[in-house]
């Protein structure tokens, strides 16, 4: 029995590579579309709308524009992306609260009567 449990282990067992795969338009890889567009509208807003520039210039701006993300994100885009999340602001402290004005009189205050602002803090 155990002698086809070690066959069964040694088996070849074929898995489909397309499960694993990203999706894609052809050499463009599909997450890079959504911001592309956005890229290209943008730059036909600034250029024909706002300063009137040809075609060309437009297209150039849409391409180098649409590059330069491609590159700053490419295949690993959590590299560049994760550098705009807010580190969270947690903070952990044990400090018992003392006012300003009982801290004064604590640091100006002779010894003895200093004890007797604290006796009188705790029983608070």
């Amino acid at each position: 029995m155990t002698t086809e449990q070690d066959k069964k282990a040694d088996e070849f067992i074929p898995i489909n590579q397309i499960l694993n795969a990203k999706p894609q338009l052809g050499p463009i890889p599909g997450e890079q579309v959504i911001p592309w567009l956005i890229i290209t509208i943008g730059s036909y807003i600034v250029c024909q709308v706002l300063l009137s520039l040809d075609w060309w210039a437009t297209g150039l701006v849409g391409i180098w524009g649409s590059a330069t993300w491609w590159i700053l994100t490419g295949n690993e885009s959590w590299r560049f992306l994760t550098k705009f999340y807010r580190t969270p602001k947690w903070t952990r402290g044990h400090v018992s609260h003392t006012s300003l004005l009982m801290q004064s009189l604590l640091n100006s205050t002779p010894r003895k009567q200093r004890r007797k602002l604290r006796k009188h803090r705790v029983e608070r």
